[in-house]
């Protein structure tokens, strides 16, 4: 059970334990409390020691689907070395900043953890090329888009518990996720904190990423004013790095910025508006986000990465096979569907066999997607 204090003007959102009594963490007045969720879908009795959120949090963990995201690639597959990020190590820097936005404001930590290892793992193999791939695939039954394909997974394809399917999360994990499809109304603000720690997160790492297999340099990236601003403030604090140290302390140096900004303009946001509760949060628009000079400046480096990394040259040939791996497998098993494992004959009964397929190859690693590639001739 959960019970809501206040002391002093702060409120206490504390979980009933019968093994250690109450432990408390503090949270703003606006903060959504766990004991507000409307529940599950398949009922379930309270556990002892973890709030619903915990417990969201440990079943997407201990999921398939979030294992395989550390063999999906973020942008660069392993012809572009090691160094760079996978969906996993993507979605863990995802978690941090995003806690950590979420703790200042005194927002629910557990529900923000939740969403934010939730938020990735629709994505098929070969990021958002193979996803590009799969929609036109399946553009005659609905198409394919990863943030519903997590939807799909977490509600459906996951076979883990007796008793339902899915995973059975909470309903407000589930329509965070779905506002990720539709953006219509106003998410909670521990969704929105969830939003903007993965813009700051990929963003920021791409760069870093961009760099590391060189496919940019400082020179490019000085014609940036978000680079600019701290590339300047990290030379005037130092005067001996070299050009790992040097890159490395700017991109800290941006995460700080633009998680300092956030914090600071959403602040402001929520006192000018008098925020009170997270139903006045609802009523209004998006208020986690950074300040217009930040943001106009995350939109300059957007679009400076679309045309210098996610267009770029090498990049580009290798978009070139995915798409002739992905396709090549699509049709295969299109054409042999008694080939797919029984786990997906659910889906073939009760959707058809495109969607079946789509489901199959978006489950594979980067790694499983080439060995069937090739395996099949293509």
């Amino acid at each position: 059970m959960t019970g809501l204090e206040r002391d002093n003007g702060i409120v206490v959102d504390f979980v009933s334990d019968s093994v250690s009594g109450n432990y408390p963490y503090f949270l703003s007045s606006y903060a959504f409390f766990t004991k507000s969720s409307v529940g599950r879908r398949y009922p379930e009795s309270f556990h002892p020691y973890r709030s619903a959120f915990q417990r969201d949090r440990d079943r997407i963990i201990h999921c398939a689907a979030f294992r395989r995201l550390s063999e999906k690639m973020q942008v660069f597959t392993a012809e572009f070395g090691s160094y760079h990020r996978t969906r996993l190590t993507h979605t863990m820097e995802v978690v941090c900043i995003a806690r950590t936005v979420g703790r200042v404001l005194g927002l629910n930590e557990d529900l923000i953890e939740a969403a934010a290892l939730l938020h990735d793992i629709g994505h098929p193999p070969f990021g958002h090329c193979g996803e590009s791939v799969l929609n036109s695939l399946v553009a005659e039954v609905g198409g394919f888009d990863h943030n519903l394909q997590a939807l799909r997974i977490v509600e459906k394809l996951e076979r883990r518990y007796v008793g339902f399917p899915g995973l059975n999360l909470s309903r407000e994990l589930l329509d965070g996720q779905a506002y990720k499809v539709s953006k219509s109304g106003t998410p909670l603000l521990e969704i929105q904190v969830v939003d903007v720690a993965d813009s700051v997160a990929y963003d920021t790492h791409d760069v870093d990423d961009a760099m590391e297999v060189g496919l940019l340099n400082t020179d490019q990236l000085m014609q940036t004013a978000l680079w600019k601003r701290s590339a300047d403030r990290i030379r005037e604090r130092w005067t001996n790095l070299n050009e790992v140290e040097f890159r490395q302390a700017v991109v800290h140096d941006l995460i700080d910025v633009q998680v300092s900004d956030i914090l600071v303009t959403t602040r402001k946001r929520l006192i000018d508006a008098g925020i009170e509760t997270a139903e006045d949060a609802l009523k209004l628009s998006v208020l986690v986000a950074p300040g217009s000079e930040i943001a106009e400046q995350k939109g300059e480096m957007e679009l400076f990465l679309l045309e210098h990394v996610y267009r770029h040259p090498k990049v580009m040939l290798f978009r070139n096979r995915i798409t002739g791996w992905i396709s090549g497998i699509f049709e295969y098993y299109i054409a042999n569907t008694d080939e797919l494992p029984e786990r997906y004959d659910g889906v073939l009964k009760q959707d058809n066999k495109r969607r079946a397929v789509a489901d199959f190859i978006a489950d594979m690693t980067d790694r499983s997607a080439r060995l069937n590639a090739f395996k099949k001739g293509n």
